[in-house]
């Protein structure tokens, strides 16, 4: 699954026009280190020029969380994020309830991915992008992807969260998130 780096010290000049993934378990960083490198990209070029797509929940219980607890976005970037993010695993208790929640996910975070592809920047930021995999279509990640000339997303990538009440949203999101880190120039994997 690409290249990883052992200690994660990247710098914003060294990832600017590449593809990146950031893994890892509940709890490891992911969003931190994305939000650190958000830091550097608004010094470095125009903070018009990136899109920041949040897809995280709030944080519950020390499990999830959004960039906004690390980076000011009054700076001019672009912010998009849904007002409320549903955690499937966690909050569902039957696997009806489970299938709806990732598709009420869907929902909302699908025009947000679309607005992007409308109104492309050169920086796209999209943090905690296997919620929209649950019920989601990678082909639209991709094409963000593509479209942007620097592309870093964070991806849960762990055991904690695997119980799914055996609808195989679970095994669904690591197929997927495995598949998209096949495509990306960097996979950091966050212990």
């Amino acid at each position: 699954m690409g290249k990883n780096k052992e200690k994660v010290q990247l710098k914003g000049r060294e990832v600017l026009g590449k593809k990146i993934v950031i893994l890892g378990e509940v709890c490891s960083g992911k969003t931190k280190l994305a939000a650190e490198l958000l830091r550097e990209f608004m010094t470095l070029m125009n903070p018009q020029e990136i899109t920041v797509i949040d897809l995280a929940p709030k944080r519950i219980g020390g499990i999830g969380g959004k960039l906004t607890e690390y980076v000011n976005m009054n700076s001019g970037v672009i912010y998009l994020s849904p007002k409320n993010v549903y955690t499937p695993r966690l909050a569902s208790t039957s696997p009806k309830q489970l299938l709806l929640y990732a598709e009420l996910n869907r929902k909302i975070m699908e025009p947000l991915l679309n607005r992007f592809i409308q109104n492309v920047t050169e920086v796209l930021v999209l943090n905690d992008v296997t919620l929209y995999l649950h019920s989601g279509k990678l082909e639209t990640v991709s094409k963000c992807a593509r479209l942007a000339k620097t592309f870093l997303v964070t991806a849960y990538y762990g055991s904690k969260l695997s119980k799914d009440l055996e609808t195989g949203i679970s095994s669904r999101e690591k197929r997927l998130t495995e598949k998209l880190a096949t495509t990306m120039d960097l996979t950091i994997r966050i212990d």
